[in-house]
């Protein structure tokens, strides 16, 4: 009976992809969802500290989409949303107002407590602070201007807010990535952080660290923390640049 239904399984999987291009994987890859994973890793137990995505930091927030995903998903009991272009605040106020575990917030999270510069491009999801990345800069031509920013390091906030612990801390800052880890300093040597999820566009650059994975793993694994598993969103085939994700977790106690 067992090769019955693993036979009638592999033959509806192959039908389901033939006929409209989907198929079935094995719900305990990782690597597919990093939310998914997240769960997963909080709900075995791998820390003892984090066994519950209870306060999700969501750096670099945008509109939204991340703290309406998490908030419909996980539930989590307080996602701090962080957007510091205001005009994108704006929308991400308007589209999270019904959702009353998200506390939206003004400002950037860095490894500065200072105002600084952002480039603003057409499309709100490009907005970063580095001069320029593997992926956009000031002489593209979809660049609009440069606006004025608040930024804070994570170690300030989480004093602030009087945040003990971070469940999950969700950085996609366009290329900024390193800079906010940097920024967490105490908090990652204190293990105030359990996953971390951060987006880079290649492993290194010559031009320099701005969205690139190496000094970042370099960084996290110094405080303790070790690579769970990598999600790609977009691969360019003319260049050697792609949109992804790493998902990192405290060492084992």
């Amino acid at each position: 009976m067992p090769n019955l239904v693993k036979d009638w399984t592999a033959r509806a999987s192959h039908q389901v992809q033939k006929k409209i291009g989907y198929r079935f994987l094995r719900t305990k890859r990782f690597g597919i969802d990093w939310l998914d994973d997240a769960a997963r890793i909080a709900r075995e137990g791998w820390h003892p500290s984090f066994t519950k995505l209870e306060v999700v930091f969501d750096v670099g927030a945008n509109i939204g989409q991340t703290a309406s995903k998490l908030a419909q998903r996980i539930s989590p009991k307080s996602i701090y949303s962080f957007e510091p272009v205001q005009s994108t605040f704006a929308q991400l106020e308007a589209n999270t107002k019904t959702l009353s575990s998200v506390h939206c917030l003004n400002y950037g999270l860095s490894d500065i407590n200072a105002n600084s510069s952002i480039h603003i491009y057409e499309s709100s999801v490009y907005a970063s602070t580095c001069d320029r990345t593997p992926v956009m800069s000031p002489e593209n031509e979809t660049f609009l201007r440069t606006e004025t920013i608040k930024l804070k390091t994570l170690d300030k906030v989480r004093s602030e807010l009087g945040v003990e612990k971070i469940d999950l801390l969700k950085i996609d800052t366009e290329g900024a990535d390193l800079r906010t880890i940097r920024g967490a300093r105490e908090s990652l040597q204190s293990k105030a952080i359990g996953l971390i999820v951060f987006e880079f566009y290649r492993p290194s650059d010559l031009s320099g660290t701005n969205g690139t994975l190496f000094p970042v793993d370099e960084t996290l694994v110094s405080h303790g923390y070790r690579l769970v598993a990598f999600y790609t969103d977009h691969v360019h085939p003319d260049r050697s640049t792609g949109i992804y994700n790493a998902l990192y977790t405290p060492e084992p106690e």
